[in-house]
């Protein structure tokens, strides 16, 4: 996947009526909110028709100029969006097929919404999804050898002498490469957002 920053993503959409550029778009945050559709209790069928409704829901008022950067994040509106279509999705199935559903493990306990885990759930997969972009990009940036000392010591959280001996590297090269990607990652998730 191509790097692109939701500026990037918004300003493009804005301008083009290109497949290519939605599509860009939806490979980055459909997936966030399928997982947090099923973290919500829906099921694999139910979180994809929410995603695609989502989209769906999200370009129309994108391109009526509803979303304002000055006044939010991408994500905080997106999360708005989501929420609305995961939740009226929830109210159309009968209360008993909800709680009897065994796909997707929902309890009558999970159907009693508490906003702040909602919100919680959210930000946790948004997290997950711009920290994957960065692994990506900064994967492609960086040499093999001091991407797979970071990714090893940090990711995997192998010992520092461990990596080294595996890698032939110094235990200082080891502390520099996971210092370097570290830095850049921090970077290009202030460009991300």
């Amino acid at each position: 996947m191509e790097w692109i920053t939701t500026t990037q993503a918004l300003e493009e959409l804005k301008i083009s009526n290109d497949s290519a550029v939605w599509d860009k778009f939806t490979e980055s945050f459909r997936p966030v909110v399928i997982n947090f559709a099923k973290k919500l209790g829906l099921s694999n069928e139910d979180a994809e028709d929410a995603a695609q409704e989502t989209m769906l829901v999200f370009i129309k008022a994108f391109r009526e100029g509803k979303y304002n950067k000055e006044k939010g994040r991408l994500r905080d509106w997106l999360f708005g969006v989501a929420r609305r279509v995961i939740l009226n999705l929830r109210r159309n199935r009968p209360l008993e097929q909800l709680i009897a559903d065994k796909n997707t493990g929902t309890s009558y306990w999970d159907l009693i919404e508490d906003d702040r885990n909602v919100k919680l759930s959210w930000q946790a997969e948004w997290r997950q999804m711009v920290l994957t972009n960065c692994l990506e990009q900064a994967k492609k940036e960086f040499d093999s050898r001091i991407f797979k000392a970071f990714e090893m010591n940090a990711l995997e959280q192998k010992a520092i002498d461990e990596v080294a001996r595996n890698l032939e590297m110094s235990k200082n090269a080891v502390y520099i490469a996971k210092s370097r990607v570290l830095s850049r990652l921090r970077q290009l998730e202030q460009q991300f957002e």
